[in-house]
């Protein structure tokens, strides 16, 4: 066999082993163009060899949204921070919902390292199924509110490496379907640096509920927080409820909501888009935060309500159980019901809980009646969220799961 023999045969070897890469790998070549990374993350990655990828994380989320998705992202980028570990922020775009400039200049333009956290709701998990980057452990942290998974959606959370979740309401729903891959990673709060000024209503008692009305008004349950108000203050007037909302799809909702302002003057509605600071200030100005959700994947809210001191009254279901309890704030009795068809997505043959209208009126009463037992339970929640959910505990927490599965050097 000559030269050009032998050269011959090898390039139908090179091409038949090609060809061979191409096939096998088809499907995870495309994926490394559908948006897993940042937009100048070299692409392919994972068939450069060599000794792999840095040590660090890629935290893919939402960081310039407003939405508590984008919360969320951020945090958990602040609790990573606290740490000795390299990060990147890799934002993803949210369409009409990018007014959170707090991390512009943060947001990574790549995604180099060896770990990626993904942050977003479970029916976004749909999408990202195509986004799995076969050089690097991939880790789902979802979001969820009903205590069933459709199918599917279980086959698609079983294509990440591990699964870290913010809640036990979380963990016990996935766990339920034979996931063994999960871990309980506490989702960090924004704590302030000094104590706040805890419970303590001076004139009118001031409560406050919000919600978004393009995120299933239904399971927050705005109706139960009109109700509940008017019949634990039927004849007061140093009272008041402010409801805040925004969004479009109010499916009736916001005449409702009219209606029960003209009819009550205590109960104000603010309806539109506020700020974070904005949204803190409020926060500071009332007395008491109520949460009569019909579910709660983790209840954000009722901690950030607990890091400005005030009192959380809440249903004793879902994700708001991580802060609300019976030391720590006045949870809400409930009864199981089935989850209405267009009450929220996914909702075939899942459950939620209704919150007793009577319980909640009470424990408001008590409020207004005792604030010295309301104050006392505010302080409770408060060392709770120091000693649980701060930055450096999460952030903490994190690196060690991350250690034990090697994907940081010790």
């Amino acid at each position: 066999m000559d030269q050009t023999d032998i050269a011959v045969m090898v390039r139908k070897l090179t091409a038949h082993w090609i060809v061979n890469v191409v096939n096998n790998n088809l499907t995870k070549l495309l994926q490394c163009f559908r948006a897993q990374c940042a937009a100048d993350t070299p692409k392919p990655c994972w068939v450069r060899g060599g000794d792999g990828l840095p040590n660090g994380i890629n935290l893919h989320g939402y960081f310039l949204s407003e939405t508590g998705l984008g919360e969320s992202a951020r945090l958990l980028y602040r609790a990573l921070s606290t740490q000795d570990v390299r990060i990147a922020a890799c934002n993803r775009v949210l369409e009409g919902r990018q007014n959170d400039t707090s991390f512009s200049d943060i947001v990574s333009d790549n995604a180099p390292y060896n770990a990626g956290i993904t942050i977003d709701g479970l029916t976004g998990f749909k999408r990202l199924r195509y986004q799995i980057c076969k050089q690097k452990r991939n880790i789902a942290y979802p979001f969820w509110e009903l205590d069933s998974i459709p199918a599917k959606y279980v086959d698609y959370l079983k294509k990440y490496d591990s699964i870290w979740v913010p809640s036990h309401f979380i963990r016990d729903t996935i766990k339920r379907y034979g996931f063994t891959n999960v871990e309980l990673v506490k989702h960090p709060i924004d704590l302030p640096a000094e104590e706040p000024q805890f419970f303590d209503p001076t004139g009118t008692l001031k409560i406050l509920f919000h919600f978004d009305f393009d995120s299933f008004p239904a399971r927050k349950n705005p109706e139960a927080a009109i109700f509940a108000f008017k019949q634990a203050f039927p004849n007061r007037e140093d009272v008041s409820l402010t409801v805040k909302t925004r969004g479009k799809r109010d499916l009736g909702r916001r005449q409702w909501l009219a209606e029960q302002t003209a009819d009550d003057p205590r109960i104000t509605v603010i309806d539109r888009l506020l700020d974070r600071n904005a949204i803190n200030a409020m926060m500071a100005e009332h007395d008491v935060f109520l949460s009569l959700h019909r579910s709660e994947g983790l209840g954000l809210a009722c901690a950030e309500a607990l890091t400005a001191g005030k009192a959380v009254v809440a249903t004793d279901y879902g994700g708001s159980t991580e802060f609300i309890n019976a030391q720590t704030g006045f949870p809400v009795e409930w009864s199981r019901i089935d989850v209405g068809p267009k009450d929220y997505v996914l909702a075939e043959n899942a459950t939620w809980a209704e919150p007793s209208i009577d319980h909640a009126a009470k424990l408001l009463r008590s409020i207004y009646e005792n604030p010295h037992e309301a104050r006392e339970r505010a302080k409770n929640g408060f060392r709770h969220l120091v000693e649980k959910h701060s930055f450096a505990a999460v952030g903490r927490d994190m690196v060690n799961i991350l250690h034990k599965k090697g994907l940081l050097a010790a």
